[in-house]
């Protein structure tokens, strides 16, 4: 009898478990849709990271494309700073540096 109940008991919880999980869930998939939506991308404006080189554990600079147009940008804890704009690149015979990967070079 006490086995029974211990199971019983056991079995019980467990299915009071699940539904609080459940409805947690249920609560966390709602909040996300309806109260963080994601933002609309406005006409042809989209930001894309194409390369990026760390000079530092905290500083970096990276070329993004933002509506087509290339922009190297230097990054720091406090601040980003435009660097320059990247225009008519084509790709160059001694385009591959350390690492191995491509990188276009301005003629």
């Amino acid at each position: 009898m006490l086995e029974t109940d211990l199971i019983n008991t056991g079995i019980k919880t467990i299915a009071m478990l699940f539904i609080v999980l459940g409805f947690l869930s249920l609560v966390l998939i709602l909040m996300k849709r309806y109260l963080f939506p994601k933002q609309k991308v406005k006409g042809d404006l989209f930001i894309k990271v194409l390369s990026s080189l760390h000079i530092s554990p905290k500083e970096r600079i990276e070329v993004i494309e933002v509506s087509g147009q290339r922009i190297v940008l230097g990054i720091t804890p406090g601040r980003i700073n435009f660097l320059t704009k990247l225009d008519g690149l084509k790709k160059g015979k001694n385009s591959k540096n350390v690492s191995g990967k491509d990188h276009a070079i301005k003629e």
